[in-house]
């Protein structure tokens, strides 16, 4: 092979294997990077990736929401939690409605759960966040 052709090959790999993407959260296996239970619940995970690659997985979203405010999110390369409606998926923050109420309990007990088809009718004393307003909220 000729030098210049197999230089290329490396650079195009190396290239490739950098590049930042979420990972999968393994439920029954991962641990929360902040309370280090074990992340069982498809319905209620969350994950951060920074800029430079490094996964945080979370057990649930009021565990992910301190470090977002404490470390700012513009650090992040994908904030992403698990919709409510749709288990074991990884979607954008952005994407999502948040849901306070004492009809989802969620694993850390702050009743906190992301929908992305959002009912509004089926929940009781619900209050209903977008990602800034639900950071908002921790921030008080």
């Amino acid at each position: 092979m000729n030098l210049k052709i197999w230089i290329f090959v490396c650079l195009a790999a190396f290239a490739l294997s950098c590049r930042i993407s979420p990972g999968e959260i393994n439920y029954g296996k991962d641990q929360c990077s902040a309370c280090k239970m074990i992340i069982s619940d498809s319905r209620f995970g969350a994950e951060l990736v920074t800029k430079k690659g490094k996964i945080y997985k979370f057990d649930a979203i009021e565990c992910m929401v301190p470090e977002v405010l404490e470390k700012g999110k513009d650090g992040y390369a994908f904030i992403l939690v698990t919709p409510f409606d749709r288990p074991g998926e990884l979607v954008n923050a952005s994407e999502v409605e948040f849901l306070l109420s004492p009809d989802v309990p969620s694993p850390m007990g702050r009743f906190l759960s992301a929908h992305l088809d959002a009912n509004r009718q089926n929940y009781s004393d619900a209050q209903w966040f977008g990602w800034p307003g639900l950071l908002k909220e921790f921030e008080e």
